[in-house]
Protein backbone atom coordinates (compact mmCIF):
# COMPACT_ATOMS: atom_id res chain seq x y z
CA UNK A 1 0.00 0.00 0.00
CA UNK A 2 0.78 3.80 -0.43
CA UNK A 3 0.69 4.77 2.75
CA UNK A 4 0.79 8.51 3.93
CA UNK A 5 3.48 9.73 2.91
CA UNK A 6 5.98 12.68 2.12
CA UNK A 7 4.93 14.62 -1.02
CA UNK A 8 8.13 14.26 -2.94
CA UNK A 9 9.31 10.72 -4.81
CA UNK A 10 5.94 9.38 -3.38
CA UNK A 11 5.71 6.50 -6.16
CA UNK A 12 8.73 4.77 -7.24
CA UNK A 13 7.72 1.57 -9.06
CA UNK A 14 9.05 -1.80 -9.32
CA UNK A 15 9.58 -4.16 -11.66
CA UNK A 16 10.50 -8.14 -12.67
CA UNK A 17 12.91 -8.43 -15.35
CA UNK A 18 11.44 -10.69 -18.35
CA UNK A 19 13.38 -13.86 -16.91
CA UNK A 20 10.92 -13.93 -15.41
CA UNK A 21 -9.59 4.84 3.23
CA UNK A 22 -11.92 3.84 4.27
CA UNK A 23 -14.61 1.24 3.99
CA UNK A 24 -17.02 0.96 1.45
CA UNK A 25 -17.81 3.24 -1.60
CA UNK A 26 -21.62 4.50 -2.35
CA UNK A 27 -21.06 5.86 -6.04
CA UNK A 28 -23.25 7.59 -8.49
CA UNK A 29 -22.03 6.75 -12.34
CA UNK A 30 -22.32 10.22 -13.05
CA UNK A 31 -23.60 11.57 -16.90
CA UNK A 32 -20.47 9.53 -18.78
CA UNK A 33 -22.25 6.57 -17.88
CA UNK A 34 -18.65 4.61 -18.71
CA UNK A 35 -17.50 2.66 -21.24
CA UNK A 36 -15.13 3.19 -23.88
CA UNK A 37 -14.02 6.72 -25.02
CA UNK A 38 -14.91 8.15 -28.18
CA UNK A 39 -11.71 8.48 -30.43
CA UNK A 40 -9.54 12.37 -29.18
CA UNK A 41 -11.03 15.10 -31.69
CA UNK A 42 -8.16 17.98 -33.39
CA UNK A 43 -11.45 20.07 -33.47
CA UNK A 44 -12.45 19.50 -29.79
CA UNK A 45 -9.01 19.96 -27.95
CA UNK A 46 -9.16 21.28 -24.23
CA UNK A 47 -6.06 24.02 -23.79
CA UNK A 48 -5.48 21.91 -20.68
CA UNK A 49 -5.88 18.53 -19.22
CA UNK A 50 -5.41 17.93 -15.11
CA UNK A 51 -4.22 14.78 -13.19
CA UNK A 52 -4.59 14.20 -9.73
CA UNK A 53 -1.57 12.56 -8.06
CA UNK A 54 0.91 12.89 -4.92
CA UNK A 55 4.23 12.25 -6.59
CA UNK A 56 6.68 14.50 -8.56
CA UNK A 57 6.26 14.42 -12.56
CA UNK A 58 9.14 14.40 -14.71
CA UNK A 59 9.15 17.94 -16.46
CA UNK A 60 10.41 16.95 -19.14
CA UNK A 61 7.64 14.56 -19.52
CA UNK A 62 4.54 16.99 -19.14
CA UNK A 63 6.31 19.28 -21.95
CA UNK A 64 6.73 16.35 -24.14
CA UNK A 65 3.25 16.11 -23.82
CA UNK A 66 1.89 19.57 -24.69
CA UNK A 67 4.73 19.76 -27.54
CA UNK A 68 3.45 16.73 -29.68
CA UNK A 69 -0.39 17.95 -28.62
CA UNK A 70 -0.84 21.29 -27.46
CA UNK A 71 -2.47 20.41 -24.51
CA UNK A 72 -0.94 21.73 -21.29
CA UNK A 73 -0.91 19.38 -18.18
CA UNK A 74 -1.85 20.13 -14.99
CA UNK A 75 -0.64 18.11 -11.92
CA UNK A 76 -3.58 19.01 -9.35
CA UNK A 77 -1.44 17.42 -6.47
CA UNK A 78 -2.04 16.33 -3.02
CA UNK A 79 0.02 15.40 -0.13
CA UNK A 80 -0.42 11.63 0.61
CA UNK A 81 -2.17 9.43 -1.42
CA UNK A 82 -4.85 9.59 1.59
CA UNK A 83 -5.29 12.97 0.59
CA UNK A 84 -5.88 11.62 -2.99
CA UNK A 85 -8.03 8.92 -2.39
CA UNK A 86 -10.84 11.33 -0.21
CA UNK A 87 -11.09 13.60 -2.80
CA UNK A 88 -11.81 11.31 -5.33
CA UNK A 89 -14.36 9.09 -3.18
CA UNK A 90 -15.95 12.57 -2.50
CA UNK A 91 -16.21 12.88 -6.29
CA UNK A 92 -17.59 9.57 -7.20
CA UNK A 93 -20.12 10.14 -4.53
CA UNK A 94 -20.84 13.83 -6.21
CA UNK A 95 -21.25 13.36 -9.70
CA UNK A 96 -17.67 13.74 -10.54
CA UNK A 97 -17.75 16.63 -8.56
CA UNK A 98 -14.12 18.04 -8.16
CA UNK A 99 -12.30 15.34 -10.07
CA UNK A 100 -10.01 15.75 -12.57
CA UNK A 101 -9.57 14.26 -15.83
CA UNK A 102 -6.85 11.77 -15.05
CA UNK A 103 -6.41 10.48 -11.48
CA UNK A 104 -3.59 8.09 -10.12
CA UNK A 105 -4.59 5.25 -7.93
CA UNK A 106 -2.73 3.43 -5.53
CA UNK A 107 -3.43 -0.56 -5.86
CA UNK A 108 -4.59 -1.25 -2.00
CA UNK A 109 -7.44 1.09 -2.97
CA UNK A 110 -8.21 0.06 -6.56
CA UNK A 111 -11.04 -2.04 -5.82
CA UNK A 112 -12.67 0.22 -3.94
CA UNK A 113 -12.71 3.13 -6.11
CA UNK A 114 -13.48 0.54 -8.78
CA UNK A 115 -16.89 -0.73 -7.34
CA UNK A 116 -19.18 1.15 -9.32
CA UNK A 117 -17.09 0.28 -13.01
CA UNK A 118 -19.05 2.65 -15.30
CA UNK A 119 -17.49 5.92 -12.99
CA UNK A 120 -14.97 4.81 -15.74
CA UNK A 121 -13.84 5.26 -19.25
CA UNK A 122 -12.56 1.79 -20.43
CA UNK A 123 -9.28 1.95 -21.87
CA UNK A 124 -8.42 0.43 -25.09
CA UNK A 125 -5.62 -2.14 -24.90
CA UNK A 126 -2.29 -1.92 -25.47
CA UNK A 127 -0.45 -5.22 -26.72
CA UNK A 128 2.41 -6.47 -24.84
CA UNK A 129 2.91 -3.05 -23.08
CA UNK A 130 2.85 -4.50 -19.26
CA UNK A 131 3.66 -7.35 -17.45
CA UNK A 132 0.40 -9.65 -17.85
CA UNK A 133 -0.47 -9.31 -14.06
CA UNK A 134 -0.53 -5.71 -14.13
CA UNK A 135 -2.80 -5.79 -16.43
CA UNK A 136 -5.37 -7.81 -14.80
CA UNK A 137 -4.97 -5.79 -11.68
CA UNK A 138 -5.76 -2.70 -13.59
CA UNK A 139 -9.42 -4.22 -15.29
CA UNK A 140 -12.77 -4.77 -13.86
CA UNK A 141 -14.71 -7.44 -15.66
CA UNK A 142 -12.45 -8.04 -18.12
CA UNK A 143 -12.55 -4.60 -19.26
CA UNK A 144 -8.96 -2.24 -18.93
CA UNK A 145 -10.01 1.00 -16.36
CA UNK A 146 -6.55 1.34 -15.52
CA UNK A 147 -3.00 1.71 -17.47
CA UNK A 148 -0.20 0.83 -14.95
CA UNK A 149 2.67 2.70 -13.63
CA UNK A 150 4.94 1.17 -11.14
CA UNK A 151 5.10 -1.83 -9.03
CA UNK A 152 6.46 -2.40 -5.68
CA UNK A 153 8.89 -5.32 -5.45
CA UNK A 154 9.98 -5.72 -1.82
CA UNK A 155 13.97 -5.15 -1.01
CA UNK A 156 15.57 -3.93 2.53
CA UNK A 157 17.69 -0.73 2.52
CA UNK A 158 20.16 -1.34 5.32
CA UNK A 159 23.21 1.29 6.37
CA UNK A 160 25.98 -1.17 6.31
CA UNK A 161 28.29 1.29 8.53
CA UNK A 162 25.38 1.09 11.39
CA UNK A 163 25.46 -3.20 11.36
CA UNK A 164 29.38 -3.10 10.90
CA UNK A 165 29.56 -0.68 13.89
CA UNK A 166 27.40 -3.05 15.82
CA UNK A 167 29.11 -6.09 15.08
CA UNK A 168 26.69 -8.18 12.62
CA UNK A 169 27.10 -6.91 9.13
CA UNK A 170 29.68 -5.05 7.39
CA UNK A 171 28.63 -6.04 3.62
CA UNK A 172 25.42 -6.88 1.86
CA UNK A 173 26.01 -10.53 1.48
CA UNK A 174 27.23 -10.62 5.46
CA UNK A 175 23.87 -8.46 6.20
CA UNK A 176 21.52 -11.36 3.82
CA UNK A 177 23.18 -14.24 5.95
CA UNK A 178 21.89 -12.09 9.28
CA UNK A 179 18.78 -11.55 8.22
CA UNK A 180 18.11 -15.67 7.03
CA UNK A 181 19.75 -15.84 3.96
CA UNK A 182 17.91 -17.91 1.27
CA UNK A 183 16.19 -19.04 3.94
CA UNK A 184 15.06 -15.65 5.26
CA UNK A 185 11.64 -15.23 6.99
CA UNK A 186 10.08 -12.52 8.83
CA UNK A 187 11.00 -14.36 12.23
CA UNK A 188 15.17 -14.72 11.47
CA UNK A 189 14.48 -11.08 10.44
CA UNK A 190 13.26 -9.88 13.15
CA UNK A 191 15.72 -12.25 15.01
CA UNK A 192 18.40 -10.34 13.78
CA UNK A 193 16.98 -7.10 14.85
CA UNK A 194 16.91 -8.65 18.15
CA UNK A 195 20.59 -9.31 18.15
CA UNK A 196 21.15 -5.81 16.64
CA UNK A 197 20.18 -3.71 19.81
CA UNK A 198 22.10 -5.76 21.49
CA UNK A 199 25.25 -4.31 20.85
CA UNK A 200 24.02 -0.98 19.32
CA UNK A 201 22.71 1.84 20.75
CA UNK A 202 20.21 2.69 18.09
CA UNK A 203 17.02 0.78 16.55
CA UNK A 204 17.28 -2.27 13.76
CA UNK A 205 14.39 -0.78 11.79
CA UNK A 206 12.46 2.44 11.36
CA UNK A 207 8.91 1.18 11.71
CA UNK A 208 7.47 -2.39 12.26
CA UNK A 209 4.14 -0.94 11.08
CA UNK A 210 5.67 -0.40 7.25
CA UNK A 211 7.13 -3.93 8.01
CA UNK A 212 4.08 -5.64 9.41
CA UNK A 213 1.95 -3.98 6.38
CA UNK A 214 5.08 -5.47 3.65
CA UNK A 215 4.86 -8.83 5.29
CA UNK A 216 0.71 -8.65 4.95
CA UNK A 217 1.15 -7.78 0.90
CA UNK A 218 2.51 -11.47 0.90
CA UNK A 219 -0.54 -13.29 2.26
CA UNK A 220 -2.68 -14.63 -0.52
CA UNK A 221 -6.18 -13.48 0.60
CA UNK A 222 -5.47 -11.36 3.94
CA UNK A 223 -8.65 -10.18 4.99
CA UNK A 224 -11.00 -10.92 2.30
CA UNK A 225 -12.69 -14.49 1.04
CA UNK A 226 -11.51 -13.68 -3.13
CA UNK A 227 -14.62 -15.78 -3.92
CA UNK A 228 -17.60 -13.35 -2.26
CA UNK A 229 -15.39 -10.50 -1.02
CA UNK A 230 -16.42 -10.44 2.00
CA UNK A 231 -14.20 -9.68 4.83
CA UNK A 232 -13.10 -12.24 7.25
CA UNK A 233 -13.98 -12.43 10.81
CA UNK A 234 -10.82 -11.14 12.19
CA UNK A 235 -11.34 -12.72 15.64
CA UNK A 236 -11.28 -16.41 13.65
CA UNK A 237 -8.26 -14.94 10.90
CA UNK A 238 -5.44 -17.31 12.65
CA UNK A 239 -3.17 -15.93 9.46
CA UNK A 240 -3.35 -12.69 10.02
CA UNK A 241 -3.12 -13.08 14.05
CA UNK A 242 -0.25 -15.17 14.35
CA UNK A 243 1.59 -12.89 11.65
CA UNK A 244 0.32 -10.10 14.01
CA UNK A 245 1.74 -10.89 17.01
CA UNK A 246 5.05 -11.70 15.34
CA UNK A 247 5.77 -8.66 14.78
CA UNK A 248 4.44 -7.06 17.68
CA UNK A 249 6.63 -9.60 20.21
CA UNK A 250 9.47 -8.03 18.19
CA UNK A 251 8.06 -4.28 19.03
CA UNK A 252 7.40 -5.01 22.82
CA UNK A 253 11.35 -6.26 22.32
CA UNK A 254 12.36 -2.90 21.29
CA UNK A 255 13.55 -3.22 17.96
CA UNK A 256 11.81 -0.55 16.22
CA UNK A 257 11.85 3.38 16.55
CA UNK A 258 8.03 2.88 16.08
CA UNK A 259 8.37 5.78 13.29
CA UNK A 260 6.82 4.94 9.66
CA UNK A 261 7.45 6.54 7.01
CA UNK A 262 5.05 9.84 6.50
CA UNK A 263 6.18 10.69 10.52
CA UNK A 264 6.76 14.03 10.85
CA UNK A 265 10.35 12.83 12.63
CA UNK A 266 10.97 9.96 9.56
CA UNK A 267 13.55 12.22 7.90
CA UNK A 268 15.10 13.40 11.13
CA UNK A 269 15.62 9.54 11.95
CA UNK A 270 17.69 9.12 8.86
CA UNK A 271 19.97 12.30 9.43
CA UNK A 272 20.57 11.28 13.17
CA UNK A 273 21.06 7.53 12.24
CA UNK A 274 18.43 6.43 14.82
CA UNK A 275 17.78 3.23 12.92
CA UNK A 276 19.82 0.59 10.48
CA UNK A 277 17.19 -0.87 8.14
CA UNK A 278 14.04 0.00 6.58
CA UNK A 279 11.70 -2.61 4.40
CA UNK A 280 11.99 -0.66 1.34
CA UNK A 281 9.67 -1.49 -1.34
CA UNK A 282 11.35 -0.47 -4.90
CA UNK A 283 9.24 3.01 -5.04
CA UNK A 284 10.69 3.87 -1.50
CA UNK A 285 14.21 4.09 -2.78
CA UNK A 286 13.88 8.07 -4.06
CA UNK A 287 12.33 8.66 -0.59
CA UNK A 288 15.12 7.17 0.99
CA UNK A 289 17.88 8.75 -0.70
CA UNK A 290 15.79 12.53 -0.23
CA UNK A 291 15.48 11.79 3.60
CA UNK A 292 18.97 10.37 4.21
CA UNK A 293 21.02 12.97 1.87
CA UNK A 294 24.54 13.13 3.32
CA UNK A 295 24.31 9.80 5.62
CA UNK A 296 27.10 7.59 3.97
CA UNK A 297 26.73 3.75 4.12
CA UNK A 298 23.07 3.04 2.80
CA UNK A 299 22.58 -0.33 1.23
CA UNK A 300 19.81 -2.46 -0.59
CA UNK A 301 19.72 -5.84 0.41
CA UNK A 302 19.08 -8.83 -2.27
CA UNK A 303 17.84 -11.13 0.02
CA UNK A 304 13.87 -10.37 1.37
CA UNK A 305 12.27 -12.43 3.89
CA UNK A 306 9.79 -15.57 2.83
CA UNK A 307 10.81 -14.90 -0.96
CA UNK A 308 9.54 -11.84 -1.79
CA UNK A 309 7.01 -9.87 -2.73
CA UNK A 310 5.10 -6.57 -3.98
CA UNK A 311 3.85 -3.85 -2.11
CA UNK A 312 2.23 -0.81 -4.15
CA UNK A 313 1.87 0.39 -7.64
CA UNK A 314 -0.60 2.45 -9.15
CA UNK A 315 -2.46 2.92 -12.15
CA UNK A 316 -3.82 6.29 -14.05
CA UNK A 317 -7.14 6.06 -15.10
CA UNK A 318 -10.16 8.05 -16.47
CA UNK A 319 -13.23 9.19 -14.88
CA UNK A 320 -16.27 8.85 -16.87
CA UNK A 321 -17.85 12.50 -15.91
CA UNK A 322 -15.09 14.24 -17.93
CA UNK A 323 -15.18 16.61 -20.02
CA UNK A 324 -12.13 15.33 -22.18
CA UNK A 325 -12.53 11.65 -22.07
CA UNK A 326 -11.09 10.88 -25.36
CA UNK A 327 -7.98 13.26 -24.97
CA UNK A 328 -7.35 12.26 -21.11
CA UNK A 329 -7.26 8.74 -22.53
CA UNK A 330 -4.83 10.09 -24.47
CA UNK A 331 -2.58 11.56 -21.55
CA UNK A 332 -2.96 8.25 -19.17
CA UNK A 333 -1.69 6.19 -22.02
CA UNK A 334 1.33 8.83 -22.79
CA UNK A 335 1.88 8.97 -19.68
CA UNK A 336 2.28 5.01 -19.09
CA UNK A 337 5.00 4.44 -21.98
CA UNK A 338 7.83 2.54 -21.78
CA UNK A 339 9.77 6.05 -22.28
CA UNK A 340 7.73 7.18 -19.50
CA UNK A 341 8.62 4.76 -17.25
CA UNK A 342 12.53 5.17 -17.98
CA UNK A 343 11.76 8.83 -17.43
CA UNK A 344 9.94 8.48 -14.16
CA UNK A 345 13.17 5.97 -12.63
CA UNK A 346 15.32 8.61 -13.15
CA UNK A 347 13.54 11.04 -11.69
CA UNK A 348 11.88 9.32 -8.67
CA UNK A 349 13.15 5.93 -8.62
CA UNK A 350 9.87 4.98 -9.89
CA UNK A 351 10.53 1.30 -11.49
CA UNK A 352 8.12 0.10 -13.83
CA UNK A 353 5.95 -2.47 -15.45
CA UNK A 354 6.33 -2.02 -19.12
CA UNK A 355 8.10 -4.78 -20.59
CA UNK A 356 10.13 -2.78 -22.47
CA UNK A 357 11.41 -0.54 -19.94
CA UNK A 358 12.34 -3.70 -17.48
CA UNK A 359 14.44 -4.80 -20.48
CA UNK A 360 16.21 -1.16 -20.55
CA UNK A 361 20.06 -0.89 -19.89
CA UNK A 362 19.17 2.13 -19.33
CA UNK A 363 17.26 0.95 -15.68
CA UNK A 364 19.08 -2.33 -15.36
CA UNK A 365 22.91 -1.10 -15.73
CA UNK A 366 22.19 2.40 -14.12
CA UNK A 367 24.20 2.60 -10.70
CA UNK A 368 23.05 4.59 -7.89
CA UNK A 369 25.44 6.80 -6.25
CA UNK A 370 23.15 7.33 -2.93
CA UNK A 371 23.35 3.22 -2.51
CA UNK A 372 27.13 3.09 -3.17
CA UNK A 373 27.15 2.41 -6.86
CA UNK A 374 24.91 -0.43 -6.53
CA UNK A 375 22.72 -1.45 -9.62
CA UNK A 376 19.24 -1.10 -8.25
CA UNK A 377 17.60 -1.25 -11.25
CA UNK A 378 19.04 -5.19 -11.03
CA UNK A 379 18.10 -5.72 -8.22
CA UNK A 380 14.89 -4.78 -7.52
CA UNK A 381 14.94 -6.81 -11.03
CA UNK A 382 15.90 -9.89 -9.68
CA UNK A 383 14.21 -9.72 -6.59
CA UNK A 384 10.50 -9.60 -8.32
CA UNK A 385 11.49 -12.36 -10.59
CA UNK A 386 12.54 -14.28 -7.18
CA UNK A 387 9.03 -13.32 -5.88
CA UNK A 388 7.00 -15.21 -8.97
CA UNK A 389 3.62 -15.10 -8.74
CA UNK A 390 3.74 -13.03 -4.92
CA UNK A 391 4.72 -9.90 -6.95
CA UNK A 392 1.17 -9.60 -8.28
CA UNK A 393 0.32 -9.13 -4.44
CA UNK A 394 -2.60 -10.78 -2.76
CA UNK A 395 -6.76 -10.15 -3.29
CA UNK A 396 -7.63 -6.72 -2.26
CA UNK A 397 -11.59 -6.25 -2.30
CA UNK A 398 -13.23 -3.22 -1.37
CA UNK A 399 -12.56 -3.23 2.17
CA UNK A 400 -8.94 -4.05 2.22
CA UNK A 401 -7.49 -0.59 2.82
CA UNK A 402 -9.35 0.04 5.88
CA UNK A 403 -9.16 -3.33 7.67
CA UNK A 404 -5.30 -2.90 6.66
CA UNK A 405 -5.49 0.31 8.52
CA UNK A 406 -7.05 -0.77 11.74
CA UNK A 407 -4.25 -3.79 11.92
CA UNK A 408 -1.45 -1.91 11.27
CA UNK A 409 -2.06 0.55 13.73
CA UNK A 410 -2.59 -1.71 16.40
CA UNK A 411 1.29 -2.45 15.80
CA UNK A 412 1.80 0.97 15.89
CA UNK A 413 -0.11 0.96 19.93
CA UNK A 414 2.66 -1.86 20.75
CA UNK A 415 5.60 0.38 19.58
CA UNK A 416 4.52 3.08 21.29
CA UNK A 417 4.30 1.13 24.60
CA UNK A 418 0.58 2.22 24.79
CA UNK A 419 -0.24 -1.94 24.67
CA UNK A 420 0.63 -5.41 25.28
CA UNK A 421 0.46 -7.81 21.90
CA UNK A 422 -2.05 -9.34 23.18
CA UNK A 423 -4.37 -5.78 24.24
CA UNK A 424 -3.26 -4.53 21.21
CA UNK A 425 -4.87 -7.81 19.31
CA UNK A 426 -7.73 -7.74 21.35
CA UNK A 427 -8.44 -3.95 20.28
CA UNK A 428 -8.41 -4.60 16.66
CA UNK A 429 -10.55 -7.02 16.85
CA UNK A 430 -13.08 -4.67 18.53
CA UNK A 431 -12.89 -1.95 16.44
CA UNK A 432 -13.09 -4.42 13.23
CA UNK A 433 -16.70 -5.79 15.23
CA UNK A 434 -17.66 -2.69 15.64
CA UNK A 435 -17.71 -2.14 11.93
CA UNK A 436 -20.39 -4.64 11.76
CA UNK A 437 -19.35 -6.38 8.21
CA UNK A 438 -21.35 -9.45 7.19
CA UNK A 439 -18.07 -11.94 7.07
CA UNK A 440 -17.62 -14.73 5.13
CA UNK A 441 -18.32 -17.98 6.37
Amino acid sequence: METTMMKHSKLVGAFALTTVTILGLTSCSGGGGGGAAPAADEDNKPDKLTVAAWMDFPQELLDGFEEETGIEVVVNSFPDGASAQTVLRNGLSSDGAGLSDVHLIEVDWWTEMMAVPEDWVELPEIEDRWVDWKVTQGSVDGKITGYGTDIGPLGIAFNQDMTAAAGVAGSPEEFAELIGGDAATWETFLDAGREYVKTSDNYFIDSLANAFQAAVNLLPAAFEDPDSGKPYDLADNDEVKDLFMTFADAAQDGVSAGIAIGHADWGAGFQNKQWATVVTPAWMTGIIAENAAGVDGWRVSSTFPDGGGNWGGSFFAVPATGKNTAWAVELADYLTSADAAVDWFHTTGQFPSQVEAMQSPDIADTENEFFGGQKIGQIYGDLAASAGDAAAGGFRGENFAGIQTLVVDGIKLVESGAATPEEAWDKVVSDFEALGFDTAS
